[in-house]
């Protein structure tokens, strides 16, 4: 038993020093057995390189990481958040409002990048709800609509700002091509908007590579001939 225990300890030694990554997360809204997943995308579609189960709100995974790349955090079939893996000591916490990752330089730069956009989405909210409320008081809703329409054009030009300069920011990390692709999540297909020929004008090859990048820049080429037709 002894030497099972030393064998453990050494493995773990093993894993931390030569570039491996550990990942312990806390959960309050998903329940214990569930299966938590971690997973990049190829031409296959997802594959999962790492897995384990929620036990008394709690998961934990260990393993190497030569390299620091994106990836998706599962729980079950449900994709829940994007995450850096790199060298390190990864914390998850997930509530019910809230999933922040930590811990390791790429993944607390990811969070402070979610935070401040965050809160642009917010601002953005109040607004709406401004507006909303101004038809309440009796404006028609072109009035309503002109009221608000420079504050909504600057949340929304701060938005597009903060985004692309972060993107660019981080041509040569994970990050530039992990924030490309919560931008186009927000897109109802893939289509070259003037905020996406920016980023791709003055990005280096090592953004342009990037296995989602090349998928994307793909499949906008396709809509375009079909839209040319």
């Amino acid at each position: 038993m002894k030497f099972a225990y030393l064998l453990l300890f050494t493995w773990f030694l093993t894993v931390s020093c030569n570039g491996g990554y550990s990942l312990k997360g806390t959960t309050d809204n998903f329940r214990d057995g569930a299966r938590v997943f971690l997973k990049t995308q190829n031409t296959e579609g997802w594959v999962t390189f790492d897995s384990c189960d929620i036990i008394h709100g709690a998961f934990s995974m260990q393993g190497s990481a030569d390299s620091s790349f994106v990836a998706s955090l599962f729980i079950d079939a449900e994709a829940v958040v994007p995450i850096i893996i790199e060298r390190g000591d990864i914390t998850v916490d997930m509530s019910v409002n809230d999933v922040r990752i930590s811990g390791t330089p790429l993944n607390d730069r990811l969070s402070l990048f979610i935070d401040e956009k965050n809160r642009l989405e917010y601002r953005m909210a109040d607004i709406e709800r401004w507006e909303a409320s101004l038809i309440l008081e009796g404006h028609t809703a072109a009035s309503a609509a002109s009221v608000v329409r420079d504050s909504i054009a600057s949340v929304g030009d701060a938005m597009d700002a903060y985004v692309e300069n972060f993107i660019k920011e981080n041509y040569n990390t994970p990050l530039g091509p992990c924030v490309f692709r919560l931008l186009c999540g927000t897109l109802p297909y893939p289509l070259m908007t003037k905020q996406i020929e920016r980023i791709f004008a003055d990005a280096p090859p090592v953004f342009m590579n990037d296995f989602f990048v090349r998928e994307f820049v793909a499949a906008c080429e396709a809509n375009e001939r079909i839209l040319n037709k």
